[in-house]
């Protein structure tokens, strides 16, 4: 019984390591996207002319440390080549 029950921990270890969020520095979206990091933070505020609401935001990680979802930024930019099929 204590051996299944460590095997059933094991395995929900291993779920939870492979359904981890692979997270990009503003240096890998810049690069992903080929837009620059101002015009990033743009997108990302309000008021600015060239403010897209679709655009994936940003994830605080720590004080002056930011990150976006890898899957995101993925997903923003399939709609953007499908969009231009339309």
């Amino acid at each position: 019984m204590e051996n299944l029950n460590t095997n059933s921990q094991n395995e929900t270890a291993n779920l939870n390591t492979l359904c981890l969020p692979r997270m990009l520095p503003l240096k890998e979206v810049t690069y992903h996207t080929g837009l620059s990091s101002t015009t990033i933070y743009d997108m990302l505020d309000k008021k600015s002319k060239r403010y897209d609401p679709s655009f994936p935001v940003q994830v605080k990680l720590s004080k002056g440390r930011v990150a976006w979802v890898e899957e995101e930024v993925a997903e923003w930019l399939n709609n953007k080549i499908f969009a231009r099929a339309q």
